[in-house]
């Protein structure tokens, strides 16, 4: 009878939330329609993957069939495509200025003489570095081709001393170096930025909601309205208010890892099963740590400066995109009171390296204690808003409220 009462009370309470997102635009553009639109544009602005066909410029001096194969080399590199043949170096500087190239190839005069000298010629590379994608794209690139043209030609000569071809080969690379990519080979950027980033609005859109529940509702003074409706049970307030929210964000999880992933090509090297429902869990410890948010400060505009205050960060210090232990201890610290850092290290174990959920329990147990932490402090700000409202107002059940 009390657990169908509890259960009763718990009902109310989230037939009642989900009346209010209904009925409150913000809250329900920001639960329902914000999140597949952002994550939408976001997929469409990243789904070419790697980088492709960067601007450069040819400065050529030599006009050899060595400077013409170097060059060919480089028309066929997908990374690269030729825009201009400058004339002069002061003509290539200027191109970067303008913002028309981000690479250029000087090959010197007397290049390719040099080369049958048996002396070493020099190629200048220029690199614009202020995006290091590209940048990172067109200096392994050229490397390579630099590289590949001249193992040819000291191919081409060790032949023509007369050695046999594994002979020559042997010289050339006396060591012989195999790469082994565990993950990402292709380095492409949708499967490495996407996903992170995905989750991350997710984070945001969730906390930017829940810091508002508990805020509207004091603001508003519709508190003592609530906790009748809740029969005075905090927990039937708590879980009532959530259970509609964590529905609406569950779904926001599955379509993106069940429905966003495979339609623009991104692979789940584990278990998708896991990847959502470690998703969703991350989710939910999301709104209980905003929802604490909620309890502790009133005011709605400053709860949400507090989550944006929060949040936005969260990225930049997740260690994703930096390491962490190369950061300063402060911005460290912030690292780790935040549940996105947590969650992004599990995600990319399940994610890009395939790990089975086991390995998985360091990030739960961390995560959880958010949520232990969140719970509590939201039931002592709650205990003491009943209280004030019910003892000064109503009087309510003798002043006692039941959990």
């Amino acid at each position: 009878m009390l657990k169908n009462t509890w259960l009763n009370s718990t009902g109310k309470v989230a037939q009642r939330e989900f009346e209010r997102i209904k009925n409150r635009k913000a809250i329900y553009l920001l639960t329902v329609f914000i999140p597949i639109v952002v994550l939408l544009i976001l997929f469409l602005i990243f789904m070419n993957g790697s980088v492709h066909k960067i601007p450069i410029a040819i400065f050529d001096e030599d006009h050899s069939e060595l400077s013409t194969l170097l060059i060919r080399y480089i028309q066929s590199a997908p990374s690269m495509n030729i825009v201009t043949y400058a004339n002069s170096l002061e003509e290539v500087k200027d191109d970067f200025k303008r913002g028309k190239v981000d690479g250029a190839f000087h090959f010197p005069n007397g290049m390719e003489a040099t080369v049958k000298n048996n002396k070493q010629a020099n190629i200048e590379v220029f690199i614009n570095t202020m995006n290091l994608l590209k940048s990172n794209s067109l200096l392994n690139d050229g490397t390579n081709i630099i590289k590949t043209v001249s193992g040819g030609i000291l191919l081409k000569k060790l032949g023509s001393a007369g050695l046999m071809k594994q002979q020559a080969m042997d010289i050339i690379n006396p060591i012989k170096i195999e790469s082994k990519i565990l993950f990402n080979p292709s380095y492409n950027y949708e499967v490495y930025l996407v996903p992170a980033l995905a989750a991350f609005i997710l984070h945001v859109v969730v906390l930017l909601v829940s810091v508002l529940l508990l805020s509207v509702e004091y603001s508003e003074k519709t508190l003592p309205e609530l906790f009748k409706t809740a029969d005075g049970k905090i927990s039937a307030v708590i879980v009532g208010k959530a259970v509609p929210h964590i529905i609406l964000q569950s779904l926001n999880a599955i379509i993106l890892i069940g429905i966003f992933f495979p339609l623009f090509r991104i692979e789940i090297a584990g278990s998708v099963v896991t990847a959502i429902l470690f998703t969703i869990f991350f989710l939910i410890v999301v709104f209980f740590f905003g929802l604490m948010i909620s309890s502790l400060f009133h005011d709605e505009m400053f709860s949400t400066e507090i989550a944006l205050f929060l949040s936005t960060p969260a990225f930049i210090f997740s260690g994703l995109s930096y390491p962490l232990w190369i950061m300063p201890h402060i911005n460290a610290a912030y690292a780790q009171i935040m549940p996105y850092t947590y969650f992004i290290e599990g995600f990319v174990k399940i994610y890009q390296m395939g790990a089975p959920i086991k390995y998985l329990l360091p990030e739960v147990l961390k995560l959880s204690l958010f949520i232990l932490i969140s719970i509590c402090v939201i039931v002592l700000g709650l205990k003491y808003h009943v209280k004030k409202f019910y003892l000064n107002e109503a009087n309510l059940n003798n002043g006692e409220v039941k959990r």
